[in-house]
């Protein structure tokens, strides 16, 4: 049963404030409403020891809720932030660099909300679980108390630890049943002799042959593999003391067997569509462009204007086959295979590049913006060019002829950005929301005749969630729209 917990509520809006101080009271939970940052400095003097969560409007009069967020991630408070927002838009993202841990949108329903909460509410009771466990102080070599043991067995996943002379020093019982280990005589041996699956030794030791340059460079690797009658996918993370020394490794290993046998029909059908739609497709497009080249003949206007539809909607089709295979490999999370560091100015310049003839085509201009410099990222190359390609595929498209994209690339933080502003049709504000969703289009007069498979935004989401980066919207109807990207820099 989750735990009750001491909740501040910091709202100016006495309907938001009633509704949810009403929904966490309903779930047992203490709630401390407040209208005001002068009634919040309050309450957090008086109940400091005993507030476990903090929801703060971003709306507060006179910028209120920034004075409250920075006073509450000073390391004397230990109060888990949430701020909410109209819209959860830039304002909320600086929150967020600022320490806050998530946002809320004031619109929300029920179930989002309660999705949001539950997941503090669960990382809350991992801290205090953690806490109690600090006190115990064992080192990370010998994770053998009943309560810590019992954590590690808790996981769904196997756990496998080496130091840096390849020594297995840690796993946990789903590993040791994944690769038939003993757990009572591993410490200390080597992972070569433990582990009998080869493909995982090399993992294993060439994390820490990699060396400090991967390790600073944020090192992961993410594989699958085959192990008996397992399908596993592995994660290797080098382990970073708090000095930032590299001492070891740690594998990450889910059993996908179960999924791939589920979602076995669908494989049957993209595999069908790889080979059997696209390949015909694409004879198809070629013979189009023969014809309507004069190469087969002369034809009339008519002929052509009916060859040159059929085209169109034959590059279409294309389009969609591509979209729907690519979007399957990122559904498998095939996309992160290849992790390296990546620079985003010569990204751009490719895809600007690509991008050229169809903008022209409109006389659209694009315009841009990049810092000296830019930081590197971490990530997959495929999936990167992948975002870009659809966000200033999407800007053109949906910019009308003699209209302008302006891409701005920046460093924030510790992160970078990818702005894409456009002077196109726009978004209304009720469909900014489902923009992401699969094959979702906005259906109105000025896209009618503009073709796509409704996939690009779901492909950008999924690559940015993969990257553990961010992706903002603002847009309003017939005025153009703007999206921002954010993805952590190379550390």
């Amino acid at each position: 049963m989750a735990p009750s917990l001491n909740i501040l509520v910091v709202e100016n809006d006495i309907a938001i404030l009633s509704k949810v101080t009403s929904l966490l009271e309903k779930r047992g939970h203490n709630v401390i409403p407040v209208e005001s940052r002068e009634e919040a400095f309050a309450s957090i003097q008086k109940k400091s020891d005993i507030i476990d969560l903090a929801l703060i409007s971003l709306e507060l009069p006179k910028l209120g809720a920034w004075p409250l967020i920075k006073t509450l991630r000073k390391p004397k408070y230990e109060i888990l932030v949430f701020v909410m927002s109209a819209d959860c838009g830039e304002e909320s993202i600086e929150a967020m660099d600022a320490g806050a841990y998530d946002c809320i949108r004031k619109t929300f329903t029920t179930k989002r909300f309660w999705t949001k909460i539950d997941r503090a509410i669960e990382r809350i009771s991992l801290t205090r679980e953690l806490k109690k466990l600090k006190h115990k102080r064992k080192s990370i070599h010998d994770p053998g108390t009943e309560n810590m043991r019992a954590i590690f067995d808790s996981i769904a996943d196997g756990i496998l630890v080496t130091d840096l002379d390849n020594n297995l020093m840690f796993c946990n019982s789903k590993a040791a049943d994944m690769f038939d280990i003993s757990r009572d005589e591993i410490l200390g041996k080597p992972v070569q002799q433990l582990v009998k699956y080869k493909r995982l030794q090399k993992l294993l030791v060439s994390s820490h042959e990699a060396g400090s340059s991967a390790v600073h460079m944020g090192h992961q690797q993410v594989c699958l593999m085959e192990a008996d009658e397992k399908r596993l996918r592995v994660h290797i993370n080098p382990v970073i003391n708090r000095d930032g020394t590299h001492v070891g490794t740690v594998a990450l290993t889910h059993d996908v067997m179960a999924i791939t046998g589920m979602d076995s029909l669908k494989d049957d059908f993209i595999f069908m569509v790889s080979h059997q739609l696209k390949a015909p497709l694409s004879a198809m497009l070629m013979q189009l462009s023969v014809v309507l080249d004069g190469l087969a003949g002369d034809l009339t206007e008519k002929q052509k204007s009916l060859l040159s539809k059929a085209k169109d909607k034959t590059k279409g089709m294309i389009a969609l086959v591509s979209d729907l295979l690519d979007f399957q490999r990122l559904e498998e999370d095939r996309v992160l295979l290849q992790i390296t560091p990546l620079n985003l100015t010569e990204i751009l310049e490719r895809t600007i590049d690509l991008m050229d003839i169809m903008a022209e085509d409109k006389h659209i201009t694009i315009k841009t913006n990049v810092v000296d410099n830019l930081p590197y990222i971490i990530g997959d190359k495929n999936g990167i060019e992948a975002v870009f390609v659809n966000l200033f595929s999407n800007a053109i498209k949906y910019t009308p002829d003699g209209g302008q994209v302006t891409i701005d690339m920046y460093k924030s933080a510790d992160d970078v950005r990818i702005k894409v502003v456009d002077t196109g049709i726009g978004i209304p504000r009720t469909e900014i929301k489902r923009i992401f969703e699969k094959f979702y289009r906005i259906k109105s007069e000025s896209t009618t005749h503009i073709a796509g498979s409704g996939l690009g935004l779901s492909i950008v989401k999924r690559v940015v969630d993969l990257h553990n980066g961010s992706i903002y919207v603002d847009s309003e109807k017939d005025k153009g729209t703007t999206f921002i990207v954010t993805l952590p820099m190379a550390q």
